[in-house]
C-alpha cells in the first residue's frame, strides 16, 4: 500500500514537470495564456493605409452639385479632391440624401462628411466637426407680393401659414424653435427646386432653406427675405458651415483642420467661394 502511494506521487509530479515545460516552451503562463489585443487603427491611419478617403455627397447647390455627366463639382468636390492630393491619397465620392447623411458616417459608409453641413449643437453630440469654412443660418422666403402680410418671424408663426421645409435639416429645427403654429410641410431630401415650387403652386406660403441661397432666389424669383437681410446677414440659428467626422478620432480631426488652415492662408479658400457660390451655381 505504501509503496503504491509513493509511485502515485512520482508519477503525478512527473506529469505537473512536463505541464510546466509545455507552457515554457509555448512562452504561455498559467497568469496570462490570454493574448492582449492590440490597440484599434485610428481613422486616418485606415484611410492611408487603404490610399482612399470617402467622402460623403448630397446635392446642394452652390457648395456641391452634379455635371450632366454625374461628376461632383463645385466648391466642395474640388476642395476634398485638394484635401486627398494633401493626404497622399485617392478621393472618393458617396452619394447619399440630406434626411440620412449624419447616419452614414456613423455606420461607416464614408470616412467624413466633404457636404456643406451646418455644425449644430445637436449633430455635435454624435459626430465632430472640422472648424467651419462659411457661416449661414435658416433664411425665409415668401412670393413678393406677401411682402407686405410676412414682415417679421412672429408674422409666420400662425396656423394659417404653411412652411416648406427639408425634413431633418437645422432649417426644421430653425421652423419648429421660431414658428411653433406655423404648419409644417417638411419633405425628405428635397431639392432647393423642390421647395421653391412648393411656394410658387401655392401649397405652402413660405419656404425654410439657408440664407446663403438668398441672392439667387432673389434674382430669379423676386422672393422676398424674413427676417431681411439688412437685419439679419445670416439668418437666424447662425452657424458655421464644416466638414463632419466620426467622433473621438483627433488625429483626422486634426490633419482636416491643417488642411483647412493652409488652404484659408493661401487664399485657395477665398477663390473657390468666389467662383462657385454665385447667384447662378445656386439654383443648379
Amino acid at each position: 500500500m505504501y509503496g503504491r502511494r509513493v509511485v502515485q506521487r512520482r508519477v503525478m509530479a512527473f506529469t505537473a514537470a512536463i505541464v510546466a515545460i509545455g507552457f515554457a516552451a509555448s512562452g504561455c503562463s498559467s497568469s496570462s495564456s490570454t493574448p492582449t489585443a492590440s490597440a484599434p487603427q485610428s481613422a486616418l491611419a485606415a484611410i492611408q493605409k487603404a490610399g482612399v478617403i470617402r467622402i460623403g455627397m448630397a446635392q446642394d447647390p452652390p457648395f456641391e452639385f452634379t455635371t450632366a455627366a454625374g461628376d461632383w463639382t463645385s466648391f466642395n468636390p474640388i476642395l476634398c479632391q485638394k484635401l486627398a492630393d494633401y493626404l497622399g491619397v485617392k478621393a472618393e465620392f458617396v452619394t447619399t440624401g440630406w434626411t440620412g447623411i449624419v447616419a452614414g458616417l456613423q455606420t461607416g459608409k464614408y470616412d467624413i462628411i466633404g457636404a456643406d453641413i451646418n455644425a449644430t449643437d445637436e449633430r455635435k453630440k454624435v459626430i465632430d466637426f472640422t472648424n467651419p469654412y462659411y457661416q449661414t443660418g435658416t433664411s425665409f422666403f415668401a412670393l413678393s407680393t406677401n411682402a407686405s402680410k410676412f414682415t417679421s418671424v412672429a408674422d409666420l408663426n400662425k396656423s394659417s401659414v404653411t412652411i416648406a421645409v427639408v425634413t431633418g435639416s437645422d432649417n426644421e429645427t430653425a421652423v419648429t424653435q421660431n414658428m411653433p403654429n406655423a404648419s409644417e410641410r417638411a419633405l425628405p431630401n428635397a431639392s432647393i427646386a423642390d421647395l421653391v415650387s412648393e411656394v410658387v403652386s401655392g401649397r405652402s406660403q413660405v419656404l425654410a432653406t439657408s440664407t446663403y441661397l438668398a441672392p439667387g432666389l432673389i434674382a430669379k424669383y423676386h422672393f422676398t427675405v424674413i427676417p431681411s437681410l439688412a437685419s439679419a446677414p445670416n439668418g437666424v440659428l447662425p452657424v458655421g458651415v464644416a466638414w463632419g467626422l466620426p467622433k473621438n478620432e483627433p488625429e483626422l480631426l486634426a490633419k482636416l483642420n491643417a488642411f483647412l488652415a493652409q488652404e484659408t492662408a493661401n487664399g485657395n479658400i477665398a477663390a473657390l467661394q468666389l467662383k462657385w457660390l454665385t447667384p447662378e451655381n445656386t439654383l443648379k
